[in-house]
C-alpha cells in the first residue's frame, strides 16, 4: 500500500473533498492527515464530519494525527474559562449548526494519536525536535504538536506540517530527512499532499488550489 499524506486542512472542506475525491485511491493507499483539520478556515465542522465519514467507510485506510489545533479544542473544552475562547465558540456553533455532537467530537480528538509510523516513515504534526526531552508529551512546547525548532533525524523519513512553507511549496530538510508539507491552505496557499511508497520513496506531490469558498 502506498501512502498519501495530506497537509494541514484548517477548515477548508471544499478543497479537501476535491483532493480526496480526485486524487486518492482508497483501494491501494493509506490516507494520512498530519493534523490541524480545524480552525482558521471557515468550515471546521464540515471537515471533521467528512474525515470521520471517511474513517467509517475505510476504517483500515484512513488515519488522523493530532495537531495542536485539535489539542486546543480539547483543552478549551476540559479547562473551560469564561468568556470562552473565540475559536472554541466558533467551532461549537459550527458543530451545532450541522447537528454534530460536541462531546463526541472532543473525545474523538482526544484519542487521536501523536504519530503514525511504519519501519520507514513517521508522520507527526510538527516534527520531532532535535532537543526535546520527550517529543511525545503533548504539553511540551517542543512536542510533535508544537515544535518549531530544529528537527531530529529519527532514522526514517519524517513528514509533518504546522509551519507554513514559503513560497507555498513543501520543503525538504536534508539533515533530518524530513518534509514539511504545510503551505497555508486557509490563506490561499493550496492544500498539498505527498504520495509515497510504504518504504518512503517519494512518488509525487499533489497540490489542490484553495477553493474560493474556503477563503
Amino acid at each position: 500500500m502506498n501512502l498519501l499524506v495530506v497537509a494541514d486542512v484548517h477548515g477548508c472542506s471544499k478543497t479537501l473533498k476535491t483532493l480526496v475525491r480526485e486524487r486518492w485511491n482508497p483501494h491501494d493507499e493509506f490516507l494520512i492527515f498530519v493534523g490541524d483539520l480545524v480552525n482558521k478556515g471557515p468550515k471546521s465542522a464540515k471537515v471533521v464530519e467528512y474525515v470521520r465519514e471517511l474513517q467509517t467507510e475505510y476504517p483500515y485506510s484512513v488515519f488522523v494525527v493530532r495537531g495542536n489545533h485539535e489539542q486546543m479544542m480539547v483543552d478549551a473544552h476540559d479547562y473551560l474559562v469564561l468568556p470562552e475562547p473565540a475559536f472554541y465558540t466558533r467551532f461549537k456553533k459550527d458543530l451545532i449548526k450541522r447537528g454534530i455532537p460536541l462531546k463526541k467530537t472532543i473525545e474523538w480528538m482526544r484519542r487521536l494519536p501523536l504519530k503514525w509510523e511504519n519501519k520507514y516513515v513517521m508522520v507527526t504534526h510538527a516534527g520531532v525536535a532535535l532537543h526535546a526531552r520527550d517529543p511525545f508529551v503533548a504539553a511540551n512546547l517542543r512536542s510533535v504538536l508544537h515544535n518549531r525548532s530544529a528537527l531530529k533525524n529519527v532514522g526514517k523519513l519524517q513528514i509533518f506540517g504546522h509551519v507554513i512553507q514559503e513560497p507555498e511549496i513543501p520543503r525538504f530538510y536534508p539533515a533530518a530527512n524530513a518534509w514539511c508539507i504545510d503551505t497555508g491552505c486557509w490563506r490561499g496557499g493550496g492544500l498539498h499532499a505527498l504520495r509515497l511508497t510504504r518504504t518512503g520513496e517519494v512518488l509525487e506531490f499533489l497540490r489542490e488550489p484553495t477553493h474560493s469558498t474556503d477563503l
